[in-house]
């Protein structure tokens, strides 16, 4: 125990050292306590990398735009059933008119908005989007008093982003509660980020339920200098915060940044993305009657974006690896009314089909994850058929899958791994996942055949380090960034034996890591001499980097080249336009035999 609490004080002294290096002089007047001035802690490394692509002041920019929200929300018009113009009136409405029904619907939204906030883009071809402005930074006064301070509530990083993108503070999300908060109670709501650790990584270092009594003797009091996100109202007392396992604990009244919530608002009219994701589905340019993949299409955003570019004729097919996310976009189809999205879950990385395998069509027989099959197309989210199984009473299937394996593979035994086992298991354990109670299904693939599709959609899986409000990026560490480069360009990889010649492939992230992005385009213009940079409509990003960066280790990253930064879109966090950070290159596929 003595070691324990000798550990205990180190890690004290360490993160007091910490801070006295990042703010050697401690502010005495705690007027500047209460605010919202957050400084984004980068791995050194990472940060002397994006400083050497950027420059000192521009790096700067983006590191102080990535804590704070834009300043408007987009919403995306499903024009299949409404119009921008109808919209508009709807939200306007909400607003003004007390009386109607979707006002109760709309009450996160109502108050929030004033008239004149909202408007229909002006971009050519993005007509059907609206924004919605919100406003900020405001200055809060919470009340504070030297021999009084406010009532408090820390969250953690993930709930606090999600508050300041326009959220409540729901229970999961809080880790410390002042002592003697009833419900109804005004509390500062503050954020804990994560720290420096003993063990050279990091962490909270906090103990859910921890009692705050306003002093410095409370935890992560000097941390949270700077970060207090709002003020709200106390929907529990603070035993009923951290006894219930869901609900609002905090109704933010008072917020920093003023964005309204569009949650269950409208819902199939409106789907709230971010711009460039909007962008991206135009660079794509679907086209009538073609066949179109997206390649990890989770949570079905620019799968919709790009059905409803087709006018709902076509076909999209939407994959993922996950069942519920695949169920999800299924689900956000079947609300925006379009039938042309096909859904299978199937990791991208083997997206396309080994010679010895049938078709690309799911096997039904291969299905033993549950007992009922319902059509995967997004408009038939209801039970289709029920197929008789023996899953409950053994692991092996029923008789026609065996008969079929059996057929394929001769005289060879149907094997169930252990994992298989396992997973059965749980499942007859623990009962059926959340969409499976719902008699949904996502069905499997394996794969499809090379030049099966028109265009190619791949939004790659990233670092993330566009997405904003953004409180804490020094996880990411080079050899990270690095390993996810060597994983989109797997993945392109797949996505270019899809693609026919003479078709499009469309690459885009979240994030500002050139190593995902200009070095990803270099790579595939490297290896794939068959494939071009295309022009892009619309186009409001900026130019890519030129140049390359040589690493501590010897290994150089090669960027692009003088002439092709003017043919992909680099959203900057820091530029007016105020989106998130995002990347989109677009490709034009020619002969694969030349």
């Amino acid at each position: 125990m003595k070691k324990a609490g000798d550990c205990i004080c180190l890690l004290k002294t360490f993160r007091r050292s910490f801070l006295t290096l990042q703010n050697p002089t401690p502010k005495m007047d705690l007027s500047g306590r209460y605010s919202y001035s957050p400084l984004l802690r980068w791995n050194p490394q990472v940060e002397e990398y994006f400083i050497r692509a950027y420059g000192a002041d521009h790096f700067s920019r983006i590191s102080k735009a990535l804590t704070r929200p834009s300043c408007y929300s987009c919403i995306r018009v499903n024009t299949l059933k409404t119009t921008t113009d109808d919209v508009i009136q709807k939200l306007l409405a909400i607003i003004q008119n007390s009386g109607r029904s979707e006002a109760d619907v709309a009450s996160s939204v109502k108050g929030r908005l004033q008239n004149g906030t909202i408007s229909k883009s002006q971009i050519p071809g993005l007509e059907y989007v609206v924004f919605v402005k919100g406003s900020g930074p405001h200055t809060i006064d919470y009340g504070y008093a030297p021999d009084k301070p406010p009532k408090e509530v820390i969250v953690s990083r993930k709930c606090a982003e999600a508050v300041l993108r326009g959220a409540q503070v729901y229970v999961p999300g809080v880790m410390a509660c002042s002592s003697h908060v009833e419900k109804g109670d005004v509390v500062a709501v503050s954020v804990a980020v994560e720290q420096p650790t003993l063990d050279g990584g990091w962490g909270l270092g906090i103990t859910r339920g921890t009692v705050l009594q306003g002093s410095q003797t409370d935890p992560y009091y000097f941390e949270r200098s700077g970060l207090y996100i709002g003020q709200g109202t106390a929907m529990m007392s603070r035993a009923g915060i951290f006894r219930a396992s869901e609900g609002i604990a905090v109704d933010m009244h008072n917020r920093i940044f003023q964005l309204p919530s569009f949650y269950d608002v409208l819902e199939g009219e409106i789907f709230l993305q971010n711009l460039p994701s909007i962008v991206t589905a135009h660079a794509l340019d679907p086209q009538k009657g073609e066949r179109i993949l997206d390649m990890c299409a989770a949570p079905g955003g620019k799968t919709t974006a790009i059905a409803s570019l087709l006018r709902d004729e076509g076909e999209v097919v939407a994959v993922d690896r996950s069942h519920n996310k695949v169920m999800d976009i299924q689900k956000l189809a079947a609300e925006m009314g379009l039938k042309c999205i096909t859904t299978y879950k199937l990791d991208a990385l083997k997206a396309v089909r080994r010679k010895n395998e049938s078709n690309d069509e799911p096997n039904m027989c291969n299905s033993k994850d549950n007992n009922y099959i319902t059509s995967q197309t997004s408009d038939s989210m209801k039970l289709h058929k029920e197929v008789p199984s023996i899953a409950a009473e053994g692991l092996n299937g029923d008789k026609s899958c065996k008969e079929k394996v059996s057929n394929e593979k001769g005289v060879e035994r149907t094997y169930v791994s252990k994992a298989d086992t396992r997973k059965n298991m749980r499942r007859m354990r623990n009962g059926p996942g959340r969409n499976q109670c719902l008699g949904g299904r996502a069905e499997n693939s394996k794969g499809f055949s090379p030049n099966s599709f028109d265009r190619v959609l791949l939004d790659a899986p990233c670092s993330a380090l566009g997405l904003r409000p953004r409180l804490f990026a020094a996880e990411e560490t080079i050899q990270s960034l690095r390993n996810h480069g060597k994983y989109q360009r797997r993945m392109f990889d797949q996505a270019v034996q899809l693609v026919r010649p003479g078709g499009i492939i469309v690459y885009s992230t979240c994030t500002i890591n050139p190593g995902e992005n200009e070095a990803l385009v270099r790579y595939a213009l490297d290896r794939y001499k068959f494939l071009s940079l295309a022009p892009q409509h619309p186009r409001i990003g900026g130019p890519g980097l030129v140049g390359r960066y040589e690493f501590p280790d010897g290994y150089v990253e090669e960027w692009l080249k003088p002439g092709e930064e003017e043919l992909v879109q680099r959203f900057d966090p820091s530029s007016p336009l105020d989106t998130i950070g995002f990347f989109i290159a677009k490709f034009t596929v020619g002969p694969k035999d030349a």
